[in-house]
């Protein structure tokens, strides 16, 4: 899967409103090569930001990608390279099970567990999610 480049969130940056933060999309939050198989696949949780301009707050966004924390360092140089911040909050992998409408999430129990799970309710909301300590 190619690093996303988070197209949208730079997008609302320019339109300049946090009003319309809610309009961005599922598949900047997820990319479809995540769950493109049936199979374990490692994943990141990573934090975006982005500064607006002439005001003192950010657009914040979390996002799911495929790849372990060495993968990491190649997202975070092409978010960077556009000036978005990111920040890796957890990892862990995913089972997808694509007939059954199912997803597994094996990571650590803490605070990124129950963001990852969230993201994923909130994008796939008619998939039966299930969270392990893995």
């Amino acid at each position: 899967c190619p690093h996303p480049k988070p197209a949208s969130l730079q997008a609302e940056v320019e339109r300049g409103g946090l009003q319309q933060k809610t309009v961005m999309g599922g598949h900047d939050s997820i990319p479809p090569c995540l769950l493109a198989k049936e199979s374990k696949q490692p994943f990141l949780l990573v934090k975006l930001r982005v500064k607006q301009k002439d005001v003192d707050f950010c657009l914040e966004k979390v996002v799911l990608r495929l790849g372990t924390e060495g993968d990491f360092k190649g997202y975070a140089h092409e978010w960077e390279s556009e000036d978005i911040d990111c920040h890796l909050m957890g990892e862990g992998h995913i089972v997808h099970t694509p007939g059954e409408k199912k997803i597994l999430i094996l990571s650590r129990q803490g605070d990124s567990h129950k963001v990852t799970f969230k993201v994923l309710m909130e994008t796939l909301p008619d998939y039966h999610l299930q969270w392990m300590d893995g």
